[in-house]
């Protein structure tokens, strides 16, 4: 099983291209994607996340799943990155799936913060979807 963790946020523009991304890997049948949904410590007044109040991670989970694979849903809170990072080691991702954002000028090289420092915390590829 070729396991990948597909991090979205509340972009569903974003989202889709990670999707989109996912669906387009070979052999879908043998590919398991983890949609995970991360809400910032300070965004988070109880602490319980439930995955179905994200509509941007149920349209991505449905998505992926309409392509014929196999989806764990899985919604957290915390500092985000370290989420991302943690579930990737415990689902032992093949890949990180991130959207990138949108930028304009020479920043369009530029990928934001949370990607950057998963790209930084992780030996796990990383893939930038746009």
């Amino acid at each position: 099983m070729y396991e990948v963790l597909v991090p979205v946020d509340q972009d569903a523009e974003r989202a889709s291209h990670q999707a989109d991304y996912v669906t387009s890997l070979p052999g879908t049948d043998e590919v398991r994607a983890t949609v995970l949904h991360v809400t910032p410590r300070e965004e988070s007044s109880s602490g319980e996340q439930r995955f179905d109040d994200v509509d941007t991670a149920v349209r991505v989970a449905e998505q992926i799943e309409a392509a014929g694979v196999s989806v764990d849903r899985v919604a957290d809170a915390g500092t985000v990155t370290n989420r991302i990072v943690e579930h990737a080691d415990d689902v032992d991702a093949a890949e990180i799936v991130l959207g990138g954002r949108k930028r304009s000028g020479v920043a369009k090289v530029l990928v934001g913060s949370v990607a950057q420092d998963v790209i930084y915390s992780t030996d796990r590829p990383v893939v930038i979807t746009g």
